[in-house]
């Protein structure tokens, strides 16, 4: 731990500076489409409901007492995509982060854009405009449920042991999206999908620093991956 304290200190004295990207920017690969089928389908996608309440952040009542805290530390971070995560571009230090309700969408504007360049494609953060469609024909809307970053960690004697290997810090995410595509002239459901996560991870002094971001991105990558698919399929199958 004091090793690792020293070389962040270090690369502050040297001048280096840490670059911060929004959660839109991640690139999401989608599956194999084929070939646009008939003219461009125009689509709305609507800013996704944010059901996670208004914790930010739980404390284990363990870790605020002096000496049983060196055995035990515990936190569940709710809103883990406004934490950040810690990561690098071109070597640069670099760190995600932002708002999932308004980056969520974002980004799923964005893949369809990439994969069908000649499509209107509106995002709008407006219920009314949401609720009656607009000229768009098809609506893709939805709703985050939890996105639970549980962290454990232990200073004695693990941290200790990490020095040599074992793992300190172990991750539990949870989360939790609901996606849906809908007619909309009609307000027909024609795709209603939910994603959850629920997974671990072990972090130690030299591995795993990535593995809360890994979590969560792996939820963030399925659900527009399969969601854009499916928009893409049902739009053009009903244009």
């Amino acid at each position: 731990m004091l090793s690792r304290a020293i070389a962040v200190a270090s690369l502050v004295a040297a001048g280096c500076s840490t670059h911060l990207a929004p959660l839109h920017d991640t690139p999401i690969q989608l599956p194999a489409l084929p070939e646009a089928a008939g003219p461009p389908v125009p689509l709305l996608v609507c800013r996704f409901d944010d059901l996670r309440g208004d914790r930010l952040m739980t404390t284990s009542p363990v870790g605020l007492i002096p000496g049983p805290n060196l055995l035990y530390m515990g936190n569940t971070i709710h809103y883990v995509d406004r934490g950040g995560f810690a990561g690098s571009k071109h070597g640069r230090p670099q760190v995600r982060s932002g708002d999932l309700g308004t980056a969520l969408p974002d980004l799923l504007a964005a893949t369809i854009r990439e994969a069908r360049p000649d499509w209107p494609i509106e995002v709008t953060a407006s219920p009314e405009r949401c609720r009656k469609g607009g000229d768009a024909r098809y609506v893709i809307d939805g709703a985050i449920r939890r996105t639970d970053m549980r962290i454990h960690s232990n200073a004695v004697p693990l941290g200790v042991l990490a020095l040599i290997g074992a793992p300190f810090t172990f991750l539990s995410f949870d989360g939790e999206f609901d996606v849906e595509i809908r007619r909309a002239d009609t307000g027909a459901i024609a795709w209603r999908h939910g994603f959850r996560i629920d997974e671990r991870r072990a972090v130690g002094l030299y591995y795993g620093h990535k593995a809360a971001y890994t979590l969560f991105s792996s939820l963030l990558q399925e659900t527009v991956a399969k969601s854009v698919a499916s928009a893409i399929h049902i739009a053009e199958r009903g244009a």
